[in-house]
């Protein structure tokens, strides 16, 4: 959401936006990127302790669909050789997946889904997974491509080269419509999306690089 906030300002406000780094993100809402999102909204709306989205004081929230919703979110953040280098097939320990016990790549998505049920409200999941979906920066201003050439920002686009929820080839389309934008930029990560909170060094030198 930070790389759509960060594009809707440079279109709609291009005399106050100087700079501007999209990292990760796209112009508009893929069909993939929706359906994972729905997933994980149907997953906190079918939460029986839901209750149509006034749960608050009835003593328990959709924890346990906020918790599934997070474990579906958490495997499209990370990549498939990221997730099998570290869990493979390996049991969690002293628990038999064939006996009722987890493999360690569940017990991770439950330590997941714990941490942020803990912290975070199921309904601001829900509307913010609803504002991303509906995310287009071309609506109403003649399609993407006629709404990017309003930038007027020094641009620069980079994605994460293992990052399959928002895949390279979206700001690929980023940095050939901005006019400001010169060739896309690749952080080498086995992460996933998440690259671009892990690999700090190399989105540091980005933005050292754009406000120079």
């Amino acid at each position: 959401m930070g790389g759509m906030r960060a594009l809707e300002w440079a279109v709609g406000h291009p005399e106050r936006t100087r700079a501007l780094l999209l990292l990760a993100t796209t112009a508009a809402a893929s069909a993939e990127q929706i359906a994972w999102a729905s997933l994980q909204v149907q997953a906190i709306r079918s939460d029986p302790h839901w209750y149509g989205g006034d749960y608050h004081g009835s003593g328990e929230g959709p924890r346990a669909g906020l918790g599934l919703a997070r474990r579906i979110a958490h495997v499209t953040y990370r990549s498939e050789p990221e997730l099998q280098v570290r869990f493979g097939r390996s049991a969690q320990a002293e628990e038999d997946p064939w006996a009722g016990g987890r493999y360690q790549v569940e017990s991770y998505l439950d330590h997941q889904a714990a941490k942020l049920a803990r912290r975070f409200d199921a309904g601001s999941y829900v509307v913010l997974s609803e504002a991303m979906n509906s995310h287009d920066v071309g609506r109403g201003r003649g399609g993407v491509r006629a709404a990017l050439r309003r930038v007027t920002a020094r641009a620069l686009v980079a994605g994460v080269d293992s990052d399959r929820l928002y895949p390279p080839s979206q700001q690929a389309e980023l940095a050939a419509a901005l006019p400001s934008s010169d060739a896309l930029r690749l952080i080498s990560s086995p992460h996933g999306h998440d690259g671009f909170l892990i690999e700090t060094d190399q989105v540091g030198a980005l933005v050292t690089e754009l406000l120079a």
